[in-house]
C-alpha cells in the first residue's frame, strides 16, 4: 500500500496569515515529490465586472507571493487558480477535475464568539470531499512526534490506519492505535441484566475485534501502542490527543452512501470541530 500524493490543492486565504499551511504544504511536497495547486475562491454574490477585476488583480498578487515562496522551496506549482462563485463547489469541483489526492486546508483564525474552532468551510469541505482532507492547526509543529489513530474496525479505519502506519514510517513518529466501547450503564429494572458480566463480555469481544483487525496490519518496525478504552468516545480521543500531545490525528469517515458499523461518523465530526490538533479525515 502505498500513498501517493502527486498533486496538492492548496485553497488558500488571502486575507489570513498562511504560514502553517505553506510550511506543512512544502514538508508534504518534499516528502512525497507532489505538484503544489493555489487556489483562492471569490464568493460571487453578483460583483460588479469592475470590482470582480480590482480584486481579481489583487488575489493574484498574493498567489504570486505564495506561488514564489513555494518556487523558492524547488517544489512544482502549477499556475494559481481564481473561481468566482460557491467557495465549498468550487473547491470540491476543481479537486475532481485536476485529479488531486489530497486537499490541504489552513485552520482559521477562531473569533471569540464561535462555538467551534474548526470553520463551516472547512467542515463542508472535509464532508463532500471524496479524497483525503488535512487541515493544519494554527498550533502545529514542525515535526510530528504523535500520531493517534482511533479505529472501529470498518473500512474507513483501515485506511486511516494504513496512511497513519506510513506516516509514522516517514516520520519517525509514534502510532497510538485506540478504539474506544461504550459500557452499558444502565438498562431497565424489569429485564434481569448482570451489568459487569454484560460489560465484561463487551471488553472480551472488543479485544477479540482488536486483534483480528490489526492481524491484518504489518506493525514491525513501527513504533506503536494499541489501546482499548471505554467510555463516550468523543471524550476520550479529545483526552488522548491532550494527554500524549498528539501532533496529528487521522481518522476515517464513512461515505456519503455508507454508514460504518461503530461510530465513524459524528465521531469524528464533534473531535474534528474542536480542532485539537491537525488532522487527516480520509474516505
Amino acid at each position: 500500500y502505498m500513498i501517493r500524493f502527486q498533486k496538492i490543492l492548496l485553497p488558500v486565504d488571502v486575507n489570513t496569515d498562511p504560514a502553517k499551511q505553506l510550511d506543512a504544504a512544502i514538508k508534504m511536497a518534499h516528502t512525497y515529490k507532489s505538484e503544489i495547486i493555489l487556489m483562492y475562491v471569490v464568493p460571487d454574490g453578483g460583483l460588479h465586472e469592475e470590482i470582480a477585476q480590482i480584486i481579481k488583480k489583487a488575489v493574484t498578487e498574493s498567489l504570486n507571493e505564495i506561488r514564489n515562496t513555494l518556487t523558492n522551496h524547488k517544489i512544482k506549482v502549477q499556475e494559481p487558480i481564481i473561481a468566482f462563485g460557491n467557495v465549498v463547489e468550487s473547491i470540491i469541483q476543481k479537486s475532481n477535475s485536476e485529479g488531486i489526492d489530497l486537499l490541504l486546508l489552513g485552520a482559521r483564525n477562531k473569533k471569540t464568539r464561535e462555538k467551534y474552532k474548526l470553520g463551516v468551510i472547512s467542515e463542508q469541505i472535509i464532508r463532500a470531499s471524496d479524497i483525503p482532507v488535512y487541515v493544519v492547526s494554527n498550533n502545529s509543529k514542525d515535526a510530528f512526534d504523535n500520531i493517534l489513530c482511533p479505529v472501529d474496525f470498518s473500512e474507513p479505519s483501515k485506511r486511516a490506519l494504513q496512511k497513519g502506519m506510513l506516516w509514522a514510517q516517514k516520520y519517525n513518529a509514534k502510532l497510538r492505535i485506540i478504539t474506544i466501547y461504550e459500557p452499558l450503564t444502565y438498562v431497565s429494572k424489569r429485564i434481569d441484566i448482570d451489568l459487569e458480566q454484560e460489560n465484561a463480555n463487551r471488553l472480551k469481544s472488543i479485544k477479540k475485534d482488536m486483534q483480528t483487525f490489526l492481524g491484518e496490519f504489518d506493525l514491525s518496525g513501527i513504533k506503536h501502542t494499541v489501546e482499548i478504552k471505554n467510555g463516550k468516545i468523543e471524550e476520550k480521543i479529545l483526552h488522548a490527543i491532550k494527554k500524549h500531545q498528539v501532533d496529528l490525528l487521522i481518522m476515517g469517515t464513512h461515505g456519503r452512501t455508507r454508514l460504518s458499523r461503530f461510530f465513524m461518523g459524528s465521531v469524528t465530526q464533534k473531535v474534528i470541530r474542536e480542532m485539537p490538533c491537525s488532522f487527516i479525515t480520509t474516505k
